[in-house]
């Protein structure tokens, strides 16, 4: 018996590692709604949520800002690629406007580095009312980006404004 209770907990606990978490954010005001799934680890922050890919090579977050918080949560964003130590080239510097979801979508991307090598950085501004936007900050070993992409994609694929 107790060796079915093992299996059986050892299954629960490797299933429940495949599930995805659903997070409205910020907790204080929902603004907008991501799934990230439990093995990226997401965790809560002060406007939003962020998590990072089992093998550590990706970072994503998710942050919400109005008109009267847009500047500092930008600000915010730089300097926390700046404390982490990810330096954008600015040569390589793309930008682009598509439609996520339904919602206007402009992304600014960058080749770069950070202390392991070579990176891709991109910061995204999506529309989720008139009075929010969900910025993205995204940042890639370019060494596991590609294994770690259609996760990203699948995870951008289920933002969507809360209400």
């Amino acid at each position: 018996m107790n060796k079915f209770l093992a299996a059986t907990a050892i299954l629960l606990i490797t299933a429940s590692t495949a599930f995805a978490g659903t997070f409205t954010f910020p907790s204080d005001e929902p603004a907008a709604i991501v799934d990230i799934p439990d093995e990226w680890q997401p965790t809560e922050t002060d406007y939003g949520v962020e998590a990072n890919s089992p093998d550590a090579g990706t970072y994503i977050s998710f942050d919400v800002a109005g008109a009267e918080d847009m500047d500092q949560v930008m600000t915010d964003v730089f300097a926390f690629l700046e404390e982490n130590g990810v330096v954008p080239d600015p040569a390589s510097q793309k930008e682009s406007k598509d439609q996520l979801n339904g919602m206007p979508f402009e992304t600014i991307d960058w080749k770069g580095t950070d202390k392991d090598g070579p990176v891709s950085i991109g910061v995204g501004i999506i529309g989720l009312s008139d009075e929010k936007i969900a910025i993205v900050t995204y940042w890639a070993s370019t060494e596991t980006e590609a294994e770690n992409m259609p996760e990203v994609g699948k995870i951008l694929a289920t933002l969507k404004p809360a209400g």
